[in-house]
């Protein structure tokens, strides 16, 4: 019972830290792209706006792990929340493509604080607790993170409708607001702050170790083909299907996020009785299928159906990729240094597949050629096929 009891916090602690960053920070969520057009930025330029934040998250990623290792994970997660108010607010002060453009680089540098730091806390309290990883929770996460997502970029695209500031002060203030919030969650529920148990270790080895892991090799290469193929219809989504092809803003984030939220939900009902092997390749086989039909059909509504099936596979992915994580590291003592060793290497890629699409857009002179673009992207995940284990191996192991 004692267990329950404490699995039942353990998972309340999770899904409420989520949802509350989330839900201040997805205000944002397809927003962006609009207000920097709306503030006299061409379409071109917006993608290498959008580059400065990969560029934080990469400059961020590896002392974010080290960090949360080291002084603890929840005080890294409220220096998070700081940075990336502090981004927004430049926002608010500042409207040209200089200032935009290093706001995405605290943006960046604050998701890479984040990244991986609540994970890494939660499967610390899952072995202090002698919890075994849980798959159905991190399925959960996905469905929460996207329904708060939803909640969120509904308020924010509403808020914008009366003034593009508005989302903007929306998500400076709450999130400025959340490290009063982490310290209140943590005693209400009788937890502290956890880090790596050990004193000393030399850092380069922990991080050259990773290498040898087939774990960390399936979520490296399934970080790698998700990020690199989802950045394009990430960043533009707006634009083709609200701002060219002239679908209402609110109701394709509202489809689009549905969506999202049933890909979780799926994902957490095949992971019961399907390999990762079988949901891999089902998940790239489709994504890739998707994007090249989308580039080749010119209806609008065959297009935005399109759009809505690749983000039903991206919840789909994303729940792997969560569970993914939770598995590769649990039993390892610096688990934030090696989620943040696999975002790294990822977030370097993407931040070169960024600057190969905006020359590729500006070449083609049209956005259509990226759908071709982000399939090849996609073909990446196939590499990790002959390194996932069947359900048996796993379950044996």
């Amino acid at each position: 019972m004692k267990s329950k009891s404490v699995s039942f916090k353990i998972a309340i602690l999770f899904l409420t830290f989520m949802a509350v960053f989330t839900l201040f920070r997805s205000s944002m969520s397809g927003i962006f792209s609009l207000f920097y057009a709306k503030n006299g930025i061409p379409n071109a330029n917006i993608s290498s706006i959008k580059s400065f934040q990969n560029i934080g998250i990469m400059l961020g990623l590896l002392p974010a792990g080290y960090l949360a290792d080291r002084i603890g994970r929840l005080k890294v997660l409220s220096l998070s929340s700081i940075v990336i108010a502090s981004s927004f607010l430049i926002l608010i002060l500042f409207r040209n493509f200089l200032f935009f453009s290093l706001a995405e680089l605290l943006y960046g540098l604050g998701l890479a604080l984040n990244s991986g730091t609540l994970i890494a806390y939660i499967t610390d309290l899952q072995e202090q607790n002698h919890l075994s990883p849980n798959s159905k929770l991190m399925g959960m996460q996905v469905i929460i993170l996207n329904l708060t997502t939803l909640i969120g970029g509904n308020i924010g695209t509403g808020l914008f409708a009366i003034t593009d500031t508005a989302p903007v002060w929306f998500a400076l203030i709450g999130l400025g607001l959340y490290p009063a919030f982490i310290f209140f969650m943590i005693q209400f529920l009788s937890f502290s702050d956890n880090k790596a148990s050990h004193k000393r270790k030399n850092n380069i080895k922990n991080i050259a170790s990773f290498f040898k892991k087939r774990n960390f090799w399936i979520l490296l290469l399934l970080n790698i083909g998700y990020d690199c193929g989802t950045q394009f219809i990430l960043i533009y989504w707006s634009i083709i299907y609200v701002k060219k092809l002239g679908f209402n803003l609110s109701l394709v984030y509202t489809l689009f996020m549905c969506a999202l939220i049933l890909g979780s939900l799926i994902f957490n009902k095949i992971s019961t009785f399907a390999s990762s092997r079988s949901i891999t390749i089902l998940n790239t086989v489709c994504m890739i299928s998707v994007f090249v039909l989308s580039g080749i059909i010119e209806n609008k509504y065959l297009l935005l159906s399109l759009f809505l099936l690749i983000e039903l596979l991206m919840g789909m992915m994303s729940g792997q990729i969560s569970a993914t994580s939770n598995e590769a590291i649990y039993g390892e003592s610096n688990k934030s240094t090696m989620l943040s060793t696999v975002s790294f290497i990822a977030e370097i890629l993407v931040g070169l597949s960024l600057f190969v699409s905006n020359a590729i857009m500006k070449l083609a002179g049209n956005l259509k050629v990226m759908f071709f673009v982000s399939a090849a992207y996609f073909s990446i995940v196939l590499l990790i096929i002959p390194l996932i284990k069947q359900k048996k191996e796993l379950s044996a192991k």
